[in-house]
């Protein structure tokens, strides 16, 4: 897809604002972390992801001046003057504690990582230059996620308790935002090659990511495994009568 003249694609100006809201978001909830993680450790990565988050959000923000919307309304392109928001209401609050954090990381993170890995080769080549730097430095947070869940759930008690609570209040939007399975305008982005992968593709792909920590630790998730299909798959619809497909978060 060429660049140098505004492009026409409502599709694609909402995924990126998409993508440089929650990381931008998930960046400005990270960052209290940075003095309140329950360890030193904790807390250095912290700001270490905060910084990592910060970046992200940073280099997708310019795409966002390729495109006719923008030249609508020029605002939309700043972080600092942006009025849209397209992340996760999630995070529209403070974290909770530091479980908040793990299941933000663990969950979400994971979610915005396998946009990106479908994005590696994209027709929309500034989408594709940014993915591999993402992906690469996504793979340290999600160790991070993943041992944290793990240290969590053997931990018992009120501290196990915490973070299902959080997984749980995360889960539905989470799955929702890669769109339902016909979505036109995540279709559109399919077949136009900026992204390898369908919605479903893309949800099934993740949760084979993170399905094998959750099952393993015997965390109650409404997922089961299609020995069949050799995939896992929700044990109930997901809410998208709450659904808005335009700033991808539920109402």
């Amino acid at each position: 897809m060429a660049t140098g003249t505004r492009i026409d694609n409502a599709a694609l100006f909402a995924l990126l604002s998409s993508l440089a809201d929650n990381k931008q978001a998930i960046a400005r909830r990270y960052a209290y972390w940075s003095n309140g993680a329950p360890t030193l450790e904790a807390a250095v990565a912290a700001a270490a992801m905060t910084q990592d988050e910060l970046g992200h959000a940073r280099t997708l923000y310019p795409l966002l001046e390729d495109f006719t919307q923008a030249a609508q309304d020029p605002a939309q392109v700043d972080p600092v003057t942006r009025t849209l928001h397209y992340h996760l209401s999630y995070l529209d609050h403070d974290f909770q504690g530091w479980s908040d954090f793990v299941a933000t990381n663990f969950l979400l993170d994971t979610a915005l990582t396998t946009f990106f890995e479908a994005a590696q080769n994209s027709s929309y080549e500034p989408l594709s230059q940014r993915a591999r730097k993402v992906i690469q430095e996504e793979r340290v947070h999600f160790v991070h996620g993943e041992g944290w869940v793990r240290r969590l759930a053997n931990m018992g008690g009120g501290v196990q308790v915490a973070l299902i609570a959080s997984l749980t209040r995360l889960w539905n939007e989470t799955l929702c935002w890669f769109g339902p399975d016909n979505d036109p305008d995540m279709q559109r982005l399919y077949k136009e090659g900026i992204l390898d992968a369908s919605p479903a593709e893309l949800r099934s792909q993740y949760l084979h990511k993170i399905m094998p920590t959750l099952s393993n630790l015997e965390i109650p998730i409404s997922i089961s495994f299609n020995a069949t299909k050799k995939t896992w798959e929700p044990t109930h619809e997901l809410p998208w009568s709450a659904w808005d497909a335009t700033t991808r978060r539920l109402s």
